[in-house]
């Protein structure tokens, strides 16, 4: 076996091992090597450089939706400057005039804590967002969060209408989910999802999955409610093409999206076709769980995308086991 195929193994198992994101932070030489594969799926590790990389993006034709990474924080004092660092990009997206929106994790702003202050936060952020005129996207997380995330996204709504909900179709929920959302303001973003989850809660990868994926981006569209179609699957964005030109559906609400430095020239086609699109992306120094994520998809690619003195160090702690900080 390979080392990019032991190396994605143990990206798997490690995406949300906090102890070894430590270790990650606070070790210069894996810290590096690791961030410079990571430029290439975020916008930097500042906001500065992330607005940067926005401009470029935009100057390509597409928008952009801006995340602070983070996730899972259990401190209420770090839950307030995540909440302030997201008020700022909803600032530094109005002051530069970036065609761009705001996407966060509930759990980074304190739903691990407290889903109250969670709330609470969300919904600042939310009011300063409005009356900047933008959107403010609310991703997915692990399945044991989806429903105090619906939950937030509901009452938040009773109050805006510019908060968005991120969907997972290979969740055997989410049809039944869909409807209740699709009777909210906001847009509804469609992923297939990424996390590791039990076989009875949700479609593996394949034919099935593909097939709940293509159900639900029709009802989206048809529906004619704010949509992003989030996909990099280049025969599921043929099929929504032609599926929206053969019944001669509107296009102003829907928008294609994918993540910066993954199948760029898909996103580019689909703009050349006359759609809106748009991509992810996330800044900061937390980029090690989106790392591990993006790289543990593309097996294949890893050798490519990654240093190799950082394929190599995960490689080891793959071996020495990650229930721990390696030593």
């Amino acid at each position: 076996m390979s080392i990019e195929f032991e190396a994605a193994e143990a990206l798997r198992r490690i995406a949300l091992d906090e102890s070894l994101k430590a270790y990650v932070l606070q070790h210069p030489p894996l810290y590096q090597a690791g961030l410079q594969a990571a430029m290439r799926f975020i916008g930097g590790e500042t906001l500065g450089e992330c607005v940067q990389s926005a401009k470029a993006i935009n100057q390509q034709g597409h928008a952009v939706t801006i995340d602070f990474m983070g996730e899972s924080t259990r401190d209420e004092a770090m839950a307030k400057q995540a909440t302030q660092e997201f008020l700022e990009v909803v600032r530094a997206i109005a002051q530069q005039k970036l065609k761009a929106s705001v996407s966060l994790d509930l759990s980074h702003i304190g739903m691990v804590i407290d889903p109250e202050l969670a709330y609470n936060n969300a919904a600042v952020l939310a009011q300063s967002a409005e009356a900047a005129g933008l959107e403010m996207m609310i991703s997915m997380e692990g399945t044991d969060r989806t429903t105090l995330i619906l939950d937030i996204h509901q009452r938040l709504c009773e109050q805006f209408s510019n908060v968005g909900i991120t969907l997972q179709a290979y969740l055997h929920r989410t049809p039944t989910d869909l409807p209740a959302v699709l009777k909210r303001p906001g847009k509804i973003r469609l992923v297939k999802g990424a996390y590791d989850v039990d076989k009875n809660l949700a479609y593996s990868r394949g034919a099935e999955l593909d097939a709940a994926y293509r159900q639900m981006m029709e009802s989206l569209i048809e529906s004619d409610r704010p949509c992003s179609i989030a996909t990099h699957d280049a025969d599921m964005l043929n099929y929504a093409n032609q599926f929206i030109q053969a019944r001669q559906l509107p296009v102003r609400n829907v928008e294609f999206e994918m993540l910066k430095g993954v199948t760029a020239k898909r996103l580019d086609e689909m703009r050349q076709r006359g759609y809106s699109t748009r991509v992810y992306l996330p800044y900061g120094k937390e980029w090690h769980l989106y790392l591990c994520n993006r790289l543990a998809e593309h097996p294949p690619n890893l050798h490519r995308a990654m240093a190799k003195p950082f394929l190599r160090k995960i490689a080891d702690f793959a071996a020495k086991g990650t229930g721990n900080t390696p030593e």
